[in-house]
């Protein structure tokens, strides 16, 4: 779950570490208030959110198990040994 969560967060940063990156190499302080004014955060929250949807459903059609198949999870048997969680 944590993993999914850091997936979508860094996918909604990028952007923005794009948009600093671009300043920098134009020789131009990332760190002003001029380069980020509301309408620039506005289209990089924006293009951060349609990163994020796409993720979602991309991961959603394309992710996880075929249909039909049944999860097991993992288990230890009775001689003691391990068995992974798997689909069948």
């Amino acid at each position: 779950m944590a993993r999914t969560v850091f997936t979508e967060l860094a996918l909604f940063i990028a952007p923005f570490a794009l948009y600093a990156i671009v300043l920098v190499l134009m020789r131009k302080d990332a760190r002003e208030r001029d380069h980020w004014g509301a309408k620039v955060v506005a289209w990089l929250a924006f293009a951060g959110i349609v990163l994020v949807a796409i993720s979602l459903v991309w991961f959603a059609h394309y992710g996880g198990y075929q249909p039909g198949k049944t999860y097991v999870p993992a288990y230890i048997d009775k001689d003691g040994k391990f068995h992974p969680g798997e689909t069948r």
